[in-house]
């Protein structure tokens, strides 16, 4: 984990001395090695039936490419099941590394955000190679389940992500190629004959990317998919047992028919004396995967699942509360239901000793939809009115690109629009946040819809930047907490406010704060907000 370089700290410069000195770290670590023996399954195209054969290779001649480790997915799921294979990842790298194989970190569509990696950089001092086409490389259609794990309350399309995983390790010798020539000028340089493939979402990125499986193929590389250290773009269908894990196996199977050979990347590290079979780096995988800070928000009942693929009998121990699962804990035994907010904790244990990493998940259900108003908060007064900025004697300077709560449009003035509905009444804010009223005697209850603002979705589906907005909105009544929303991020349902107001009430305080990981394109909508005055 230290030698990790998160996301968002890019440097600015990058010495000639520099790229020299990892350009010989890169050699030095290719010395030595000797031939490695991989078993490659395949299966019979028409039968399925699994065919295993042995290859000895010498390691130095070996390339590891990881595509597109991605920091964030649209789909709260799939982030998580990224999370998810990092560690075992991390550990597989390392090794690959000390084995004297060449790793090359590709997350496609961002990897100019690296600008200034070495890493990055040397790429571009490579000599330039004509890339050949050795065969025609064909397949039929491979499956693909729509890249939404969450079941029945689908996430939105965005582009949010805007980096690699900040615990996916880079090491000083390994390289950031990006299209097929990159690639294949690296492989020529270094005599790469045979790439391993690990990384998401395999039927997609792996498949199609310029530096992916199908494109070095077709150059002549002999690839092959780490079965893994992979997973699917995913899917989930309870009603049908149809599982993430269960569409990354048919797509696993798929290459292994009509693409490429697999291996299990562990197995053969541990051949090597390179994996510790007692490591514990496999979380229990939950189906569908809200967070604290991402929760799956829902209105009617959901099933749940919970797996440990990569552990084979291992016992799936959970709670419901809150509180830490141990081997004692309710034993997880077939898909369950979820009806009410939950807050859920899963471990894995085999005789009583713990073999998988912990799991949280996070789920808030929903109230009814509350009626429109009587009174809508725009057309009255604050008596308070603070926001996003420094204050001096009561009086706001709002930051920049910032302004003071908006009436009926969102804070940089655009509409209302909170997962993809534009509302025409309301205030836009930019958390934190805070609009005090008084309660006049004949308002008997507050309601509101709110969420996070998604115009910023309208501008390149939100690249970059999707993944970043995050806000908790309390509504207090006489300075006491009357009701409060889970994390509401972009293209989140509307979280549904339908308070009751006390007799002799005086204030209502309306607070839209950070969620605690920065305030970073927290823009924030109260809409249809306001006062019921009948019972």
């Amino acid at each position: 984990m230290k030698a990790s370089i998160p996301s968002g700290s890019f440097p600015a410069i990058v010495s000639c001395g520099l790229l020299t000195v990892v350009l010989s770290l890169f050699t030095s670590n290719r010395l030595g090695a000797a031939e490695i023996e991989l078993t490659l399954q395949t299966r019979d195209a028409a039968t399925g039936r699994i065919v295993l054969n042995q290859e000895k290779v010498d390691p130095k001649r070996v390339g590891v490419i990881a595509v597109d480790v991605w920091n964030f997915h649209w789909c709260k799921t799939a982030t998580m099941r990224v999370d998810a294979i990092v560690p075992r990842m991390n550990k597989a790298l390392d090794a690959a590394r000390e084995l004297g194989m060449t790793v090359m970190l590709c997350p496609s569509d961002v990897v100019d955000n690296y600008v200034g990696y070495p890493q990055r950089e040397m790429i571009f001092a490579l000599p330039k190679v004509v890339v050949p086409t050795v065969m025609n490389v064909t397949c039929p259609p491979v499956p693909d389940a729509g890249g939404c794990a969450c079941g029945r309350e689908r996430c939105a399309v965005n582009y949010g992500w805007d980096g690699m995983h900040p615990a996916l390790r880079i090491a000083d010798a390994d390289l950031m190629p990006d299209t097929q020539a990159e690639v294949y000028s690296i492989c020529k340089m270094y005599g790469l004959t045979h790439l391993i493939y690990v990384g998401f979402h395999t039927q997609v990125c792996l498949l199609g990317k310029p530096m992916g499986l199908k494109a070095m193929k077709s150059a002549g590389l002999n690839c092959v998919l780490a079965r893994d250290m992979t997973d699917a773009h995913p899917g989930y269908d309870p009603s049908r047992n149809f599982t993430p894990d269960l569409n990354t196996e048919q797509v696993v199977e798929h290459f292994e028919k009509h693409l490429a050979p697999t291996i299990s990347f562990q197995d053969e590290l541990t051949k090597q004396g390179k994996w510790d079979r007692n490591w514990v780096v496999d979380p229990v995988r939950i189906t569908p995967w809200g967070t604290p800070m991402r929760p799956h928000l829902f209105e009617q009942p959901i099933t749940v699942t919970l797996t440990t693929p990569l552990q084979p009998g291992a016992e799936i121990r959970y709670t419901l509360d809150g509180t830490q699962p141990t081997a004692s804990s309710m034993l997880y035994t077939k898909p369950f239901i979820i009806a009410e907010t939950t807050h859920l904790r899963a471990a894995a244990f085999r005789d009583g000793r713990s073999v998988c990493l912990e799991s949280e998940g996070s789920f808030a259900r929903m109230g009814p939809m509350p009626p429109s108003p009587d009174v809508f908060i725009g057309n009255l007064k604050p008596i308070r009115n603070v926001g996003f900025g420094h204050t001096y004697g009561g009086q706001v300077r709002y930051s920049g690109n910032t302004r003071p709560p908006q009436k009926d449009k969102s804070n940089l003035g655009q509409e209302l629009k909170i997962n993809r509905q534009v509302y025409q009444h309301g205030m836009g804010v930019h958390a934190p946040c805070a609009l005090m009223y008084e309660i006049k005697p004949e308002y008997k209850r507050f309601v509101a819809l709110v969420g996070a603002d998604e115009n910023l979705v309208s501008i390149s589906n939100g690249s970059n930047l999707a993944k970043h907005p995050s806000v908790v909105f309390k509504v207090f009544i006489d300075g006491k907490e009357a009701a409060a929303s889970p994390v509401m991020r972009v293209l989140s349902p509307a979280w549904r406010f339908d308070v009751e107001i006390p007799p002799d009430a005086r204030t209502i305080s309306l607070a839209a704060m950070g969620a605690g990981d920065g305030s970073r394109e927290d823009f924030a909508d109260w809409a249809n907000a306001g006062f019921i005055t009948k019972r």
